[in-house]
């Protein structure tokens, strides 16, 4: 299961910040909008289509603050598909002594879970492709 966008959800009743990390095992995306250059010049969806999500880390109840590529405005969605840049990471803080955090696209679901480990988050994880198919059989 591999990294394949990070959404910010906003804030909760006590002003934390809530991501989303989206996870998929497709190794083909194909978003149209994620080659618009700079990323935060268009206000069409970004998120990826739902066929392409297969399980969903909420991190929630956070002081992370992670930039995202999809606001840039330099770079498109597309340059993080690349390598080039990351999907997200954390803003830079000069008092801080320790690693900043950052996400490539691409990047397993075990890395991930290791690196929000070692500053103390957890995601909670939801099966999105079970969630579908219970809804499913029960329609």
């Amino acid at each position: 299961m591999r990294l394949i966008y990070v959404n910010e959800i906003g804030l909760d009743y006590k002003g934390q910040k809530q991501y989303e990390f989206i996870f998929s095992e497709n190794d083909e995306i194909e978003m149209e909008e994620w080659f618009d250059i700079p990323a935060s010049s268009t206000s069409s969806i970004k998120s990826p289509d739902i066929e392409y999500i297969d399980t969903v880390g909420l991190l929630k109840d956070s002081d992370l603050n992670l930039e995202l590529i999809q606001n840039s405005d330099y770079f498109g969605i597309i340059d993080s598909v690349d390598g080039i840049i990351a999907m997200a990471w954390e803003k830079l803080n000069l008092d801080s002594e320790n690693e900043r955090l950052f996400f490539r696209f691409g990047e397993s679901i075990d890395s991930i879970t290791k690196k929000l480990k070692s500053k103390g988050f957890t995601l909670e994880y939801k099966n999105i492709k079970t969630q579908i198919s219970w809804k499913e059989i029960i329609l």
